[in-house]
């Protein structure tokens, strides 16, 4: 078995990037050293949801796929944690905009001086559900908080609105993880690397500041939100290790191409089970009216339909499971 890159290296590969390049892209071929499984998308009750990835296995959670209530609604795939927190409601996780799962949350159910925003879609984005201030801070804006991959929650904070030589980047979903905002210098150092600032243990911006490209002989480990809190981003001895995927993990834009072959497949599949559940149920009844009126004839025909209602159920949930 291959040894897997530390934690802190994955994080800074793929969550904290170095370039607003890098930033840009829609893909990154380091992905985060894990074990992926595709979801598919779905269309029910004219609610359309597109495919993406997610964790295969997450301890203490289940997860559970896409599926019709009782009362006929669809349901769509979710983690749920095994137990129950006293005082604390579940947030479901979601779609982000890259095509990977962020997961859910447990959050209090009141907080002193806050109000609970759902989370929603705002102009074509999601913005994931967050505690917001019940005052309001002239000439400031709120960086709503988030969850970091430890579980933990990460406090939001009030931001002046603008700042001298600097543009704010908002923060983002990457990979199922949130990449904070920070003010980036809207002039470039050449030979320089701009290191973003953060929110201190204090509750006090931390501003960013500017390092050398390059320093022989090591190589820089970037600034993340370790199990305590924000590690700083340092310089390390040494050459940078490599994160090591074990398995592929394609663009959710290719999978969608890939797929169109087997969703048509899939859906063929499921006309194919329901027309089979149709003729049995077509079937039992005309058996059950042979039986009562002495109509051998139509008894008859009624278990021929049954049976060959059973065969085309029978070939459509092969046809489904082979689109999967």
């Amino acid at each position: 078995m291959r040894k897997l890159t530390p934690l802190w290296l994955v994080l800074a590969l793929v969550a904290f990037p170095a370039t607003s390049a890098w930033a840009e892209q829609e893909y990154d071929a380091e992905a985060p050293d894990e074990d992926y499984v595709w979801e598919d998308g779905y269309e029910a009750e004219g609610d359309r949801g597109e495919g993406f990835y997610r964790v295969r296995a997450r301890p203490g959670m289940r997860w559970v796929r896409g599926h019709h209530n009782d009362e006929g609604r669809w349901v769509r795939g979710h983690w749920e944690p095994d137990g129950r927190r006293a005082d604390h409601v579940w947030v479901r996780g979601h779609r982000g905009h890259d095509g990977y799962w962020v997961p859910g949350h447990w959050r209090v159910v009141r907080r002193p001086g806050h109000v609970w925003v759902a989370a929603a879609m705002v102009s074509g984005a999601w913005v994931h559900g967050h505690w917001r201030p019940a005052k309001v801070r002239a000439g400031h804006v709120w960086v709503r908080g988030h969850h970091n991959h430890h579980g933990h929650w990460v406090p939001g904070h009030w931001r002046v609105r603008a700042r001298a030589g600097h543009a704010w980047v908002h923060g983002r979903w990457r990979y199922g993880r949130w990449a904070p905002g920070h003010w980036r210098p809207t002039r470039v150092a050449a030979g320089k690397v701009w290191v973003r600032g953060h929110r201190g243990p204090n509750g006090k911006w931390v501003r960013g500041r500017w390092r050398v490209k390059v320093r022989v002989g090591h190589h820089w480990r970037g600034g993340h939100w370790g199990p305590r809190g924000w590690v700083v981003g340092a310089w390390v001895r040494g050459k940078v290790r490599r994160a090591e995927r074990r398995h592929r993990v394609r663009t959710v834009r290719h999978m969608v191409h890939h797929r169109k072959a087997e969703r048509r497949v899939w859906k063929r599949g499921e006309r194919q089970r329901r027309h089979g559940n149709r003729m049995v149920r077509q079937g039992h009844r005309m058996e059950r009216i042979g039986k009562a009126t002495g109509n051998e004839r139509l008894e008859e025909k009624g278990k021929r339909r049954k049976r060959r209602g059973k065969r085309e159920r029978r070939r459509g949930k092969r046809k489904k499971r082979r689109a999967r």
